[in-house]
């Protein structure tokens, strides 16, 4: 954990002297936009599902990229009726919801059919979701006590919460054109609140 918030200090003192160059230069500026799957965990919540990122990239060396951006990380919905049994309370899949933005160092090897990079980031994610808790409180959150038929007392506990985390990848860009490239990557996402996310996106970078 020391290690993680060292990187993540120095990442982010890293972004913040890089970034200001896009602005006055347009040479080896890129757009990506991809999309996937991402299995994300958030305090005792989980969620899988399709997800999305959308990134600018500047190329400030011949093997370093700096890349900022935008992604979702989940997309269930809430739940509007509490449940009514037991076995309700247990097979319900209650809401998350969680979007993030990121910016990261790729570093990247070029080669025939196109360039392998790895990504090391930070990310500043908002997360909104729902819980059940039987321990009579909520460790997030607000609660929302409620009974089952049965007689059994539970709290449904709704969040709205920030967290900082880091980012590792790994990816390759194939070659589609002289502009145009194929974008694909898996990433691990791990941070506070217990947020984790492992995550698969296919996309297209654009060189501009």
């Amino acid at each position: 954990m020391k290690f993680t918030s060292l990187l993540i200090r120095v990442l982010i003192l890293f972004c913040l002297l890089v970034f200001p160059l896009i602005g006055h230069s347009n040479d080896n500026i890129y757009g990506v936009v991809s999309a996937g799957f991402a299995d994300s965990k958030f305090e005792q919540s989980a969620s899988d599902g399709g997800s999305f990122k959308l990134g600018f990239g500047y190329q400030f060396h011949p093997q370093w990229y700096a890349e900022l951006g935008f992604q979702q990380l989940s997309n269930q919905s809430f739940i509007d009726q509490l449940p009514m049994t037991l076995p309700e309370v247990n097979e319900y899949s209650y809401g998350m919801q969680g979007d993030a933005i990121f910016a990261s160092l790729l570093g990247k090897a070029s080669g025939r059919m196109g360039e392998l990079f790895y990504r090391v980031g930070v990310l500043k994610a908002d997360v909104k979701g729902q819980q059940i808790d039987s321990s009579g409180s909520c460790q997030i959150g607000v609660s929302r006590e409620f009974s089952v038929e049965s007689g059994e007392m539970f709290n449904l506990c709704e969040y709205d919460e920030a967290s900082l985390a880091g980012v590792f990848g790994i990816g390759f860009d194939f070659y589609l054109g002289v502009n145009m490239m194929l974008r694909t990557e898996v990433e691990h996402i791990s941070g506070e609140n217990g947020l984790e996310t492992n995550a698969g996106y296919v996309g297209l970078r654009y060189n501009f």
